[in-house]
């Protein structure tokens, strides 16, 4: 005799209503919840239809439990699907609180607005690649994103078998353009020191004199060559000035997270950045006097910090920079803090090597610091034309 059919996940059955007291009555039914199991689920009110409308909420909510994709189908809004994904995301302890926050903004920004009001099944190859089109003529970081963002959410809804392939992978690939990366020459750099020593220090001006922690922050930056997270992060105990270069130890970065603030993360951008670097003498100076200044502090104590002893953010630090250029008439150069790693990471390819620059940007592949970081030399090298000289003819005997 064949058994009660099987409630698919996420279901309930009929729901019964019994009168167990005076103005007191349960309704139940049983629920198939996502993990497999059919529970018998129960709520009580003082009438029947109170007792049901009850029954039917508790249901509802726990219906959105579990793997946060439960009663999606092709039909269903591509907005549920993406929020579905959010929250199978969030439950990612592999990926940092901050990445999370970017491709939160990043789905709501550039993907929503498109197809916030299709539904899963009408995202299709022919739409994804108009989309996609049309952000790169915006700009090439635009689509890039846009399409890794979108490629996520369908492979998520992939892998919950809602649709059977995921239509992003099926659009043409995007060129990258052509990019060349530029160090700073000595002269600006020579121009941006003179316009961080001379910030906000004319006669007369009100208000308070500037701390100088930006003008230090360039000089770290110049000497380490790291990121502007990772300097900011640098601590007491982050620093040995007994040895002989001095060395700093990379060992974390700052982070600003929504609902955490201003942190200091324990380590930097990727685990394999955790490096040791010498410290030439013009930034071992420099470091010296933060150093002296939070002589009194404990080993944690940072050495660039708020008037509060905070963490300064990588964006505050970016504000001031531009501000420091734009009072020197620089805002036209398009100079940015990272210009400091990509002129340490050039000086060091040409002089000792691609591998030693890698090395101390943190890069586990000399390719990401070849393509993104070090100029080429574009320098002549005379010893070339001595060694083609041998393939010169010989000499006529006549």
């Amino acid at each position: 005799m064949a058994g009660r059919k099987r409630l698919p996940i996420g279901t309930f059955g009929e729901i019964t209503v019994q009168k167990v007291a005076v103005r007191k009555y349960r309704a139940s039914t049983r629920y198939r919840d996502w993990d497999g199991v059919t529970r018998q689920v129960s709520w009580t009110a003082e009438s029947r239809a109170a007792a049901a409308w009850a029954l039917k909420k508790e249901l509802t909510g726990r219906m959105r439990l579990g793997d946060g994709a439960d009663g999606l189908s092709a039909d269903s809004p591509f907005s549920d699907l993406a929020a579905a994904w959010l929250e199978d995301m969030c439950r990612d302890h592999d990926l940092a609180d901050n990445t999370k926050d970017t491709y939160e903004r990043e789905l709501r920004t550039l993907v929503m607005p498109t197809f916030g009001n299709f539904t899963v099944r009408e995202v299709t190859v022919g739409r994804v690649e108009s989309f996609l089109k049309t952000q790169r003529a915006k700009s090439y970081p635009r689509a890039k994103h846009s399409r890794t963002i979108l490629g996520m959410v369908m492979s998520f809804a992939v892998r919950r078998e809602i649709v059977p392939r995921n239509p992003v992978k099926e659009t043409s690939r995007l060129k990258k353009p052509k990019h060349v990366p530029k160090a700073l020459t000595s002269e600006q750099i020579a121009q941006i020191r003179q316009a961080a020593r001379d910030w906000r220090t004319e006669e007369g001006r009100l208000g308070p004199r500037p701390d100088g922690q930006i003008r230090d922050l360039i000089e770290v930056m110049l000497g380490t060559a790291t990121r502007i997270g990772e300097a900011l992060a640098l601590r007491k105990c982050d620093v040995d000035m007994t040895v002989d270069p001095p060395r700093v130890y990379v060992a974390g970065t700052i982070i600003v997270s929504r609902g955490k603030g201003v942190f200091r993360q324990s380590h930097p951008k990727t685990h394999e950045s955790n490096r040791v670097i010498a410290v030439p003498p013009f930034a071992a100076e420099v470091i010296r006097r933060r150093l002296a200044l939070i002589a009194g502090e404990n080993d944690e104590a940072l050495l660039f910090h708020s008037r509060k002893g905070t963490p300064l953010t990588p964006n505050n630090a970016r504000r001031t920079f531009r501000a420091i250029l734009a009072s020197a008439g620089m805002e036209d150069m398009e100079i940015t803090p990272h210009a400091f790693r990509r002129t340490g990471a050039t000086l060091l390819a040409n002089e000792v090597g691609i591998q030693t620059a890698a090395d101390v940007l943190g890069h586990t592949s000399t390719s990401t610091t070849k393509e993104h970081y070090a100029e080429p030399d574009r320098s002549v090298n005379s010893v070339a034309a001595e060694v083609l000289q041998r393939l010169a003819p010989d000499p006529d005997p006549r």
